[in-house]
């Protein structure tokens, strides 16, 4: 019994298990345990997909399987791509119940942006950031008291992990050095 495991393992690893050519499977890794920088990731790899509609539907049913969605009252990035999108025939991982939220944006060349966010005391916070392409972002989260929280620094695909002793307003900080036009997203969680 184990030599005719062995031998169908060896089949299948050189190539001569039968399988449609479409089936190749897509695959997309991320750390499950980091939701918020997953989804900062899964974001911009998903803008880099558009041209790839299977890619971008394992993308989306990774976003969707962690519960992601968009900040309140913010537009959703992933609509416009869900229309070319191939959903995979498996269900996607899923994440935590309310899952991070999500946020799209573009930030001209030199310019900063300052987005209060309250989180709350007690409970593990992340804020996540990454860009499509190779552009970064500095990227910084503050306390209430202007202190950071996290140590500044670039960010094309950047986690802040804290816990905050009380709850209360953070600043988070995103400044384009560069000179050109840089589109980002954010995550929250």
């Amino acid at each position: 019994m184990k030599r005719l495991a062995l031998m169908l393992a060896s089949l299948a690893a050189s190539g001569c298990a039968m399988r449609p050519p479409e089936a190749a499977a897509v695959t997309v890794t991320y750390d499950p345990m980091e939701p918020a920088a997953a989804v900062a990731q899964l974001l911009a790899q998903a803008d880099d997909a558009q041209d790839d509609p299977k890619r971008l539907g394992v993308l989306l049913a990774a976003i969707d399987g962690l519960g992601a969605r968009p900040v309140d009252g913010a537009a959703d990035p992933t609509m416009p791509w869900r229309s070319i999108a191939q959903k995979p025939q498996t269900p996607p991982y899923r994440g935590r119940v309310l899952g991070p939220a999500y946020k799209a944006g573009m930030l001209d060349a030199g310019k900063s942006v300052r987005l209060p966010q309250l989180f709350d005391g007690g409970r593990a916070a992340r804020v996540a950031v990454a860009t499509p392409g190779q552009a970064g972002l500095d990227f910084t989260v503050l306390d209430g008291e202007a202190k950071p929280v996290c140590p500044p620094g670039k960010a094309r695909n950047r986690q802040c992990t804290w816990t905050p002793l009380y709850s209360g307003r953070f600043e988070i900080v995103l400044s384009n050095p560069s000179t050109n036009a840089t589109g980002y997203y954010l995550v929250i969680d």
